[in-house]
């Protein structure tokens, strides 16, 4: 085939769906909220959250995975684009993990040894890393289709960006549902599920965006 003829082919092809990064944040957001909207309208809320956010440690169960939300959309927002880079950006995680470690620190030091893991069952595992899990499977799936429209030179990264932005934000609103509100359960045990799903996101999702 000549340089005349793949010219000819290529111009009857047609064009190229336009990228709108605005529409695709907006479904990536839609993916996210979807899912835990139905999951608390079919089991609701924990009986009186407002009660519960009283407790000044109790409200950094959703803060907390918020931040690692919001960090994480804005981040993997950027590596759309080809030419984008992470650079310093990735600091941005130290605020949340270093407030996760003091309230665990915190709470292993001030509680009983009684005390201190005694929300750990095998029910309550199954229920918070079954749930935070089952939860981001549509999150991951969807946000990596519409990271494929783009041109991300770092598909790993970007793969990995997929599901610490799902995990986290299935996580917040998980938080809503659970009761458990010892640091030692729920920064442990949050942060296994979301550890889990960016790590599935990141192997599966790297051949999935890589063009």
């Amino acid at each position: 085939m000549t340089t005349d003829d793949l010219i000819a082919r290529l111009s009857t092809e047609p064009a190229p769906a336009p990228f709108r990064p605005t529409r695709i944040g907006l479904t990536m957001a839609f993916s996210v909220f979807v899912p835990v909207a139905v999951f608390l309208l079919a089991l609701g809320t924990r009986h009186n959250l407002i009660l519960a956010w009283s407790n000044p440690i109790v409200p950094f169960k959703t803060i907390l995975p918020l931040v690692i939300f919001a960090l994480s959309f804005l981040m993997l927002l950027r590596l759309i684009r080809p030419e984008a880079r992470v650079g310093s950006t990735l600091w941005g995680y130290a605020a949340p993990a270093l407030a996760a470690l003091g309230l665990w620190v915190g709470a292993f030091a001030l509680r009983a040894p009684s005390a201190r893991f005694a929300d750990v069952s095998a029910f309550s595992l199954a229920e918070c890393l079954g749930s935070i899990l089952i939860l981001s499977v549509i999150p991951v799936i969807v946000m990596l289709r519409l990271v494929r429209q783009g041109a991300s030179t770092s598909p790993l990264l970007s793969a990995g960006l997929v599901g610490l932005t799902a995990a986290s934000g299935v996580t917040a609103g998980y938080s809503l549902f659970c009761t458990r509100d010892n640091p030692l359960f729920f920064v442990t045990w949050y942060g296994v599920a979301i550890v889990a799903v960016t790590l599935i996101s990141a192997v599966w999702g790297r051949r999935v965006l890589r063009w």
